[in-house]
Formats: C-alpha cells, sequence, structure tokens
C-alpha cells in the first residue's frame, strides 16, 4: 500500500525527491505532476504535486526527507562536485533567505488578478547576519 510521504508546490521538486528517494532503493513515485504542469492554479487546489512510498519504506523515506529539506543533500552534493556553499558577500555568513524585488512582487499580483496564478521567482537573496541583499 501507496502512502503520501509529501506534498510540493512545484513537481520539478518532487521528482527531484522521489529520484534521491530511489537512488536510496526507497521505491518513490510521483502523483498529480501532470495537474501542476496542465493547469496550474488547479493542482494548487489539489494540494500540489505528492510523493508516495510503500508503508513498510515510510520510516527511511522520513529520513530522506528530512535531509533534504535541512539542506544537508545539497552541502553533500557541492562538497562532492566542488561548489562553495552560497554566502553573504558581505559577512560571509550562510544564513539568509530568499525573497523577490518589490516590481516582481507588483507584477506577479497584477498578473495573478488580470489573468492566471503562477509561480514567481524568488532572485534575491537577504543575509540574516548583517541585512545585505543581493541578486542570485
Amino acid at each position: 500500500m501507496l502512502v503520501r510521504l509529501a506534498r510540493f508546490v512545484e513537481p520539478w521538486e518532487a521528482q527531484v525527491v522521489a529520484a534521491r528517494l530511489n537512488a536510496d532503493d526507497i521505491p518513490a513515485t510521483v502523483a498529480y505532476a501532470n495537474h501542476s504542469v496542465m493547469a496550474w492554479p488547479l493542482a494548487l487546489a489539489l494540494g500540489g504535486t505528492a510523493i508516495e512510498v510503500p508503508a513498510s519504506h515510510l520510516a527511511q523515506a522520513r529520513e530522506v526527507l528530512a535531509r533534504y529539506q535541512s539542506g544537508e543533500l545539497e552541502a553533500e552534493l557541492d562538497e562532492l562536485v566542488g561548489v562553495e556553499p552560497e554566502q553573504c558577500p558581505r559577512c560571509g555568513s550562510a544564513d539568509f533567505r530568499r525573497t523577490m524585488s518589490w516590481h516582481r512582487r507588483l507584477i506577479a499580483v497584477m498578473v495573478n488578478f488580470l489573468f492566471v496564478a503562477f509561480p514567481a521567482k524568488r532572485d534575491r537573496l537577504i543575509c540574516n547576519n548583517c541585512g545585505k541583499c543581493w541578486k542570485e
């Protein structure tokens, strides 16, 4: 029997997590991804894209998901490939948050009211340590 492990707004993120689970010998499937591709607002209303795993693998899958959500898996990959982790250009802190500029927010709100909803990219980073703002 399959049980739902997690839901994601972006179907691509669900595909990446499912691929990692499969690489760790945990059978995982992605459900409702086609809804997101065909009708994104409808997919949000239905709860997004889901990852389902067999009930017998749920505990192991939750551990992998927790490592993914904490950024541990990304840090391992960066180390393996030799990529330096993202840091604040002013203070060198790795504690930052993603956001978007005010004009992107305004455009997203206007488009959502006039046409259809769409995911807006958060391309600005703000350091939680010193407050420095920079683009990705």
